[in-house]
């Protein structure tokens, strides 16, 4: 009698286990992705300087705020959806003469030797790709540590000197690290008129 019932108990785990098939993979777990940033509208008075300037800022996130130039050196400051640098711009020169573009390497050294309070590194002539695919004539970049009134919540700054359309704009990327080096627009929230989107 034990083994009728232990042999029927086997029989119906086999039968429940059989019509189960073979395990089925699962499926992968979707890939998370990032939202898109919210496309929050460039201010006007921004958007016209800019354009004067021969750049286009971005609104894919983009904080932008208007500054007091006679305080800050600077017109405007924006910080990105992360919210992992801070950047200054300043509408220099809106016709750049032949003696001060020869000049743009110490021009740019100078500007960022006013915000330190510490030697800022050597100018580097960015080489074509990177200005071509900014949209922009030129750009030199120099590195420098931002003096208290500057650095107060990041340590490391990056100051680009670009020509775009004959004028000079002054950009600042402060960050935690020298990533900004490079005059990419997702890093400095802007691109040159002429390139495309």
């Amino acid at each position: 009698m034990t083994r009728v019932v232990l042999v029927a108990m086997l029989a119906s785990s086999v039968i429940a286990c059989a019509g189960t098939g073979p395990a089925r993979p699962r499926a992968a777990p979707p890939i998370a992705t990032e939202p898109a940033p919210p496309v929050i509208p460039v201010p006007e008075t921004l958007a016209f300087d800019a354009a004067r300037f021969g750049l286009r800022m971005s609104d894919q996130g983009w904080t932008w705020k208007v500054l007091r130039r006679n305080v800050t050196r600077f017109d405007w400051t924006g910080r990105p959806p992360k919210g992992d640098r801070e950047l200054l711009y300043s509408f220099y020169v809106d016709k750049l003469d032949e003696p001060s573009a020869k000049l743009l390497p110490q021009i740019a050294q100078s500007a960022a030797a006013n915000l330190s309070e510490t030697e800022p590194c050597r100018p580097v002539e960015q080489p074509p790709e990177i200005v071509r695919d900014l949209g922009v004539e030129r750009v030199v970049t120099v590195c420098f540590e931002p003096s208290t009134f500057y650095g107060k919540e990041h340590p490391v700054g990056v100051l680009h000197a670009i020509v775009s359309q004959g004028a000079l704009t002054i950009a600042v990327v402060l960050s935690n690290d020298r990533a900004a080096v490079l005059p990419l627009p997702g890093a400095i929230g802007a691109r040159g008129t002429s390139a495309s989107r």
